[in-house]
């Protein structure tokens, strides 16, 4: 099976976002990301966001497993959880609801990744509801040689995601031994994360902790090398929706009509209410 080549490679770069919060979009790979419409590379030691709506798309937070602090979320659907490092919360906004994420220890480095997912635009306004999984309920694929896997989404060989998020994506937690390969067929869109050790990804991108990489969309093979110090890397894949989307503010619709209801239903108060916690 032919091997998917690399067309987007980029270090993560922090931008800072008052005092306690910097983050590295992934838009900054410059190219479709479908069915994601953004992603950035973050870290929180003070509350920064107070209660906010979402809707039209799902607001996923994974902690990554270096992560020094905690988040406790709280929302309008009556949820209030912590996620620790290695735990994954998926947000299934869709109609739309409140929501707020605070570092649970103020001071305290959270780093994490916040995922937008598009919903297709037949389940814009379905039921909203929280998915959670904590780090050690994780299933995991070891397939031997060095190589496991610990599926936050979708499946890996015989391991196979505890929550069905909307829409069906992919994220793994990949951690690759010294000099190790991993070769898989994934879904289109493939964007991998570094997070620590360094190696290859595709055709020869260098790939490491602080990296971003984006694969061409194709039917094959996605490769990654690990090198002397092996690699470890957060990837996600998801097939593209492949409609129009207006992302606006903290909703994304397919048409303006939408957009439209959706500030109508925020401001009538349809989406909850949630009271800041600082």
């Amino acid at each position: 099976m032919k091997r998917r080549n690399v067309i987007a490679s980029t270090p993560l770069t922090q931008t800072r976002h008052g005092s306690g919060f910097t983050s590295a979009s992934l838009n900054a790979l410059g190219v479709p990301l479908d069915p994601f419409l953004n992603a950035d590379d973050f870290h929180m030691s003070q509350p920064t966001f107070p209660p906010h709506p979402h809707a039209g798309f799902s607001a996923v937070t994974w902690m990554f497993p270096d992560s020094e602090g905690a988040f406790i979320n709280r929302d309008s659907l009556g949820d209030r959880s912590v996620i620790g490092a290695g735990t994954l919360h998926w947000t299934l906004a869709g109609a739309g609801m409140m929501h707020e994420e605070v570092p649970e220890h103020a001071g305290v480095d959270s780093h994490g990744l916040q995922l937008f997912v598009n919903l297709p635009a037949s389940q814009k306004f379905t039921t909203p509801r929280a998915l959670h999984v904590d780090a050690d309920k994780v299933p995991v694929a070891a397939p031997g040689d060095g190589l496991e896997v610990r599926v936050l989404t979708g499946s890996f060989n015989e391991a196979t995601s505890r929550i069905d998020p909307l829409p069906p994506v992919t994220m793994l937690d990949v951690r690759m031994g010294p000099n190790t390969r991993l070769q898989h067929a994934f879904e289109e869109t493939v964007v991998a994360i570094g997070w620590d050790g360094s190696g290859v990804a595709g055709d020869g991108a260098g790939f490491g902790r602080a990296q971003a990489v984006a694969f061409e969309r194709a039917s094959g093979l996605v490769e990654f090398k690990a090198g002397a110090s092996g690699l470890r890397f957060l990837l996600l894949a998801g097939t593209p929706l492949g409609e129009r989307v207006i992302f606006r503010g903290p909703f994304a619709m397919t048409n303006s009509e939408q957009l439209d209801e959706a500030y109508r239903r925020f401001r009538a108060g349809e989406m909850g209410r949630l009271s800041s916690s600082f």
